[in-house]
């Protein structure tokens, strides 16, 4: 079952200061575990960058997320090769500027390990306008092949840190050998409460309008 997480910064003054503090909350736990048990291996930190863009008529879809280290401008596995494996820690800040602000949900959005490499934990992150961080956990398979998420996030107008929508990815890389991941999704604006609420009494005046021709 997906889990959801939430962390609230308090006041508003100090959502800056403590955003970056808070960015790796849910992975860095993880991460600690895999370098531990990885011994004397240090992990590979990468920061990277994909951009949610409009799809018409009333989605958003995630572009440009994922690796492949066998690209030239990809960060290549430099540990000694005595190592069969070592631990990778991404984060994908995502552009969300050329779409509207508000609540969207993605709905199995699917990520798959390519070329030995495989998954620890993911997690997609959001702020939103009152600093409350947002977190859906995915779900990964055995194998740790494939990891599937789905969640709420928000849009914010203006971001007033480095990003407000992130993707945290924690695993384990061949070393030696070109390996990667990939996905993409599509998501969907949340109504709003009143659009609930404009919708349900539309659904009434139908209804009654159905009863009275009936009865006419």
């Amino acid at each position: 079952m997906t889990a959801c997480m939430t962390a609230r910064v308090t006041p508003r003054a100090t959502f800056a200061s403590l955003a970056c503090s808070l960015h790796h909350l849910v992975t860095a736990s993880v991460l600690c575990g895999m370098a531990a048990w990885a011994g004397s291996a240090s992990a590979q930190v990468g920061v990277f960058s994909a951009v949610l863009e409009p799809l018409p008529p009333n989605g958003i879809i995630l572009n440009g997320f994922g690796r492949n280290t066998s690209r030239p401008d990809d960060l290549l596995n430099t540990f000694p090769s005595t190592l069969a494996s070592a631990p990778f820690f991404d984060t994908w800040n995502i552009n969300t500027a050329a779409v509207a602000p508000g609540l969207y949900n993605f709905s199995n959005l699917t990520v798959n390990a390519t070329g030995g490499s495989s998954f620890a934990a993911l997690t997609f992150n959001s702020y939103d306008v009152e600093g409350v961080r947002s977190t859906f956990l995915f779900n990964i398979n055995p194998a740790g092949t494939q990891a599937v998420g789905s969640g709420n996030f928000t849009v914010l107008a203006s971001c007033p840190v480095i990003t407000c929508v992130w993707i945290d990815v924690v695993g384990l890389s061949p070393v030696g050998a070109p390996w990667g991941y990939s996905g993409t999704g599509v998501a969907t604006v949340v109504p709003e409460p009143q659009q609930w609420a404009l919708l349900g009494a539309g659904l009434l005046g139908l209804a009654a309008a159905v009863r009275r021709r009936k009865n006419a």
